[in-house]
């Protein structure tokens, strides 16, 4: 068995030293490379959208987008470059969904619960991907990859929390949703556009960090009201307040600080 401890250690993404900057260009370049391929996928109609295989994992599962997706049709400000994201025996999983998902595991083990928030992490700055012919893919059925059998024994561990696509059809989804939130803030005018270097989390990152960030606010929510249970009155409600202030503030995006990102992925997140 491989030692998930030591394959999962991840470096800070965040900060101004040479490596980290080098950091971001190298996630810049990939982001671009998958706009541009989004931008090249046909498009069908509302009625009829097109599909796009993305990756097919074991057991045929397939990843996909339709494309165009249903903001696109919104009648005010629609998102032009907007798809759907699917993976097969899951669907489209809304928000709640994922964070239930994500929050079950915390129930059932603790210690791969944080190895999951790890590898959502990981999946935020694209370091776990492949270039297959030419295109930009998170990992299928490598059985030599290291990375994956983490994954394999995650699932092991927590088997009835992912459904019928498994641990891997749930990261695949939000690596495509995570994909489908640049396509709507990172094209203009038919190009991938990252001159705005302020607007460089919006999308991909804010979006996935968010699905750390949500479950673990609500979870040392939870831990907090348990090690109170005794003493009701000194149950401390800010926590709660503070994931509700954060999402009205960002629009649903809640993006964790610097310090919350260390503690909750402490000890394989290092500086």
């Amino acid at each position: 068995m491989n030692d998930c401890k030591n394959i999962l250690k991840t470096k800070l993404q965040t900060g101004r030293s040479g490596l980290e900057r080098k950091n971001k260009l190298l996630l810049k370049e990939r982001r671009i490379k998958r706009l541009n391929e989004a931008i090249s996928f046909s498009s069908g109609t509302q009625e009829n959208p097109d599909k796009h295989i993305i990756n097919v994992l074991p057991n045929n599962i397939e990843v996909y987008f339709l494309k165009p997706g249903k903001e696109v049709f919104r009648p005010l400000n629609p998102n032009l470059y907007d798809m759907t994201p699917i993976v097969s025996g899951s669907g489209l999983l809304s928000f709640k969904e994922i964070f239930d998902i994500i929050l079950k595991v915390s129930l059932v083990n603790k210690g791969q619960f944080k190895k999951l928030l790890v590898l959502i992490y990981r999946l935020a700055y694209m370091l776990d991907f492949r270039e297959i012919k030419g295109k930009l893919r998170y990992m299928s059925n490598d059985d030599n990859d290291e990375i994956l059998n983490c994954i394999e024994n995650i699932e092991k561990d927590c088997k009835d929390c992912f459904g019928s696509s498994g641990l891997l059809g749930f990261l695949n989804f939000l690596d495509i949703l995570g994909w489908n939130e640049d396509n709507k803030y990172h094209i203009v005018n038919g190009k991938a556009d990252f001159n705005n270097k302020n607007r460089f989390n919006i999308g991909r990152i804010n979006t996935l960090l968010s699905c750390i960030a949500i479950p673990c606010l609500a979870f040392d929510f939870v831990e907090h009201i348990l090690a109170k249970k005794d003493n009701p009155q000194e149950i401390d409600h800010k926590n709660i307040l503070d994931i509700i202030q954060r999402l009205i503030n960002s629009k649903g995006i809640c993006v964790p600080k610097r310090t919350e990102i260390i503690g909750w992925l402490n000890p394989y997140l290092y500086i």
